[in-house]
């Protein structure tokens, strides 16, 4: 016989995990409470002036906080776009630079093309010398 037909079987182990909040939920099952008792609500603990105050003033300091940080949230903003609207400027401003600079280097060539075909061919038969071949 093998040693499988030996061994005692284990018993089997179920688990089940539970949330705190489930736990709450869960405990009068447990405790063995009838069913009517749990469909009711438990009526909340009254609050004391003073937790009430307390809980005013630190949700108002929250508030104070959220509204410093839009506030710096904004201004941040507003900076980001004025610096962006001055880096735009200055662009237009260098584009329109670079417009007239290409149209005044045209204007150039085309003179300088224009006097090499006036006919005049001197320049080109002189050997390059002091003044480089240029009148």
């Amino acid at each position: 016989m093998s040693d499988l037909e030996f061994t005692v079987p284990k018993p089997l182990v179920l688990r089940v995990e539970i949330s705190a909040e489930q736990a709450n939920a869960l405990a009068p099952l447990i405790e063995g409470l009838p069913s009517a008792q749990l469909s009711a609500p438990a009526a909340p603990a009254p609050i004391s002036e003073a937790a009430v105050d307390a809980r005013v003033l630190e949700l108002q300091e929250r508030e104070t906080e959220l509204e410093q940080r839009e506030a710096e949230f904004e201004a941040d903003v507003q900076f980001r776009e004025d610096k962006i609207e001055r880096w735009r400027t200055e662009l237009e401003e260098l584009e329109q630079t670079l417009d007239r600079r290409e149209r005044d280097l045209v204007s150039y060539v085309d003179q300088l093309q224009g006097a090499m075909s006036a006919g005049n061919d001197a320049w080109w038969s002189r050997p390059a010398g002091g003044d480089g071949g240029v009148r």
